[in-house]
């Protein structure tokens, strides 16, 4: 199957020329690198929308700013923190307990909105064959 006859295929906006976009990619934004010129194509994120997202599920938010197989391993090792992490402010000081669980809820928002802001300078920057020019 080539970008001209795919059934996902869209036009890169910097070349023009095809590109094969899976569909979880273009659902969600995410940036795929084209082939003729090696400049990022993807839809812009809002800021909004992430940290929303980010605070509210938490660890499952990783499957909108990570492919699935990044998300499902930063969410196995946020887990594993949380599990080892929070049991053992049980029996601290209030402070430590209430930082223990602030720090939990934002973590996933922190590396959401970094991740947010390198997709954001990645789709800015112009592609290489711009670049060399």
């Amino acid at each position: 199957m080539t970008p001209v006859n795919a059934p996902s295929a869209v036009k890169c906006c910097h070349c023009g020329a095809g590109i094969v976009v899976g569909k979880w990619d273009r659902m969600n934004g995410f940036l795929v690198e084209c082939p003729s010129c090696h400049g990022y194509h993807g839809r812009r994120w809002s800021a909004r929308a992430v940290g929303a997202v980010s605070l509210f599920l938490n660890g499952f938010s990783f499957f909108f700013t990570m492919r699935p197989g990044r998300a499902f391993v930063a969410l196995i090792v946020w887990a594993a923190a949380l599990d080892f992490l929070l049991p053992r402010t049980e029996y601290a000081a209030d402070w430590i307990q209430a930082s223990a669980f602030i720090a939990a809820v934002l973590v996933p928002v922190v590396i959401n909105m970094a991740l947010l802001v390198r997709h954001q300078i990645d789709l800015d920057r112009p592609p290489v064959a711009a670049r060399a020019a």
